[in-house]
């Protein structure tokens, strides 16, 4: 079943209880268009005052009936809302979860950002699209029922022009399937490009490095720009056809209405149908324009279910937590992945108290083999070890608490800067998240609201240094005994990566760095060059 799909069912009363309420603003609206308008018309006969005093008491009784199902539906629907989306997230976290890094491939920046994306666009699913639709096809039903007891031919052209704006809110969500999907691409191109410059900052910088990132930043915004406005367009247009059809439908109801009087149907009765098909077709048009963005609504839904199709590329191992110290070693490993091997017999050891520098070309597989030392990715053959234990036989969480990793690109969630930094130690105290930003030189951070600083998802607001310092941070908030680094001076000058390096050598029992930096080998006590896979001699 889909993350949507299980939030709804869990959810199901509070559903209920929004539809309900929704249902029941249709009713009194058309309940109130219907006795207003006979009322309006009836009054003008100057009938005697008593005969319009039931009328009275229906016209106030729907309009409170209205008033108050409103209120229920608002906060009804807002929280159903609610609660299927925050259901919604922990499966879609549940998901991620075991899949970052390594089973989301080299782009894992990219596929988080557009998951959250994607979370964010289909929660307005049910107070936008379902509900609204909903309450406009009871209105629909209850006007339609209503006139055509008066005028059978009323029913008809109302049921008519409902499926006709529903049919051109559905052609117009298929036609604005290819904008949706220009435009996600668009953006996903510009998150795959801030992630690119974070990586590689003194590239950008040198030569026409900034040229042709403007340029590609030009051409992505562009795309997006066209898709937008593809999609505004759409839009519009089934906007226009949508009160088109509304109006063609009162004028429609009116005729019918007017050809069955004959003379011998109440001239307060003409008005009803027309009323109350306007009041209908009024919930249905609020609808169609939501409707119009469902395709993109549908891909992102499929995106997200895709997550749960993913292969998780460490396996679960039944076995209890522990607290494991000491040294981890490779011992002849080897590491496949679809498209060819990316590690062949592989053996390194890192000791208590070693610094140990990993280099080589890219694609040399550095990054794969930082994955396999914290578990983010099982041996294909050979074997990885944790103080003389075999990773098959030791669980992840037992893994990770004795071998931390921080990646290239640390992912800033939408939070405060605390949130930021806690997300590795829930229990730190405000002055140990102060002394972690000292210590990585992050203290400019605090100038505006200090730890309290809102931060945003996909690195808003900060450059590529202080996103690798953050991560930084974060290890040294971790307390791991032996840290796997993967660039983790990239966008930092020497001064700056020189102490971070220090600090994290002087904290830690054991390192692991990725590098292609020169000065980085200067607290190294080994560096090891790979290439094609294999550890060079």
């Amino acid at each position: 079943m889909s993350a949507l799909g299980e939030a709804m069912t869990a959810e199901r009363p509070a559903i209920r209880r929004a539809l309900g309420a929704g249902a029941l603003v249709a009713i009194s609206t058309v309940g109130l268009a219907a006795t207003s308008a006979w009322l309006i018309v009836r009054a003008s006969e100057r009938p005697a005052i008593l005969s319009l005093s039931v009328p009275m008491g229906l016209v106030q009784l729907f309009a409170l009936a209205k008033a108050a199902g409103r209120y229920l539906e608002r906060t009804a629907t807002h929280r159903a809302a609610l609660a299927v989306m925050a259901r919604v997230r922990t499966t879609v976290a549940r998901r991620l979860e075991p899949l970052v890094p390594a089973g989301l491939g080299p782009r894992s920046a990219v596929v988080v950002d557009l998951a959250v994306r994607d979370v964010d666009r289909v929660q307005d699913l049910l107070t936008a699209v379902a509900a609204p639709l909903v309450a406009g096809v009871v209105a629909a039903v209850a006007a339609a029922a209503l006139g055509g007891a008066i005028a059978p031919a009323v029913a008809l052209v109302l049921v008519g022009i409902v499926v006709a704006s529903l049919a051109a809110a559905l052609g117009g969500a298929r036609a604005n399937a290819s904008p949706e999907r220009r435009l996600d691409e668009s953006r996903a191109g510009i998150v795959d490009l801030v992630a690119d410059v974070a990586r590689d900052t003194q590239g950008v910088a040198m030569g026409e490095g900034v040229a042709a990132v403007l340029g590609r930043l030009d051409e992505l915004e562009v795309r997006a720009d066209r898709a937008r406005a593809g999609a505004g367009r759409v839009r519009g247009l089934v906007a226009g056809i949508v009160s088109a059809l509304n109006g063609l439908g009162a004028t429609l109801v009116l005729v019918v209405t007017a050809m069955a009087r004959h003379g011998h149907l109440a001239a307060a009765l003409v008005a009803v149908p027309v009323v109350t098909t306007l009041a209908a077709l009024d919930l249905i048009g609020g609808v169609s324009g939501a409707m119009t963005g469902w395709g993109g609504d549908r891909a992102a839904l499929a995106r997200l279910d895709a997550l749960g199709e993913r292969a998780v590329p460490v396996a679960a191992v039944d076995a209890p937590a522990e607290d494991l110290r000491g040294e981890v070693r490779a011992t002849h490993l080897r590491v496949d992945f679809a498209d060819g091997r990316a590690l062949d017999d592989v053996s390194l050891a890192v000791a208590p108290r070693e610094v140990v520098l990993l280099r080589g070309p890219s694609g040399s597989g550095k990054t794969t083999l930082a994955w396999a030392l914290a578990k983010f990715i099982d041996a294909s053959g050979g074997r990885v070890s944790l103080a003389g234990r075999d990773y098959a036989q030791l669980s992840a969480e037992t893994v990770r608490t004795g071998v931390g990793y921080v990646d290239d690109a640390p992912y800033v969630f939408a939070t405060s800067l605390a949130g930021n930094l806690r997300v590795v130690a829930p229990d730190a105290t405000d002055d140990e998240l102060l002394e972690a930003l000292e210590a990585v030189d992050l203290t400019a951070l605090l100038e505006h609201d200090g730890l309290a600083r809102e931060l945003g998802a996909a690195s808003l607001g900060l450059s590529g240094g202080e996103r690798t310092r953050l991560g930084v941070a974060r290890a040294l908030l971790a307390r791991w005994p032996i840290v796997v680094l993967d660039e983790p001076t990239e966008g930092l000058d020497h001064a700056s990566a020189s102490r971070v390096l220090a600090t994290l050598a002087s904290r830690a029992e054991g390192l692991v760095i990725i590098s292609h930096r020169d000065g980085d080998d200067a607290i190294a006590t080994r560096v090891v060059e790979l290439a094609k896979g294999r550890v060079e001699d």
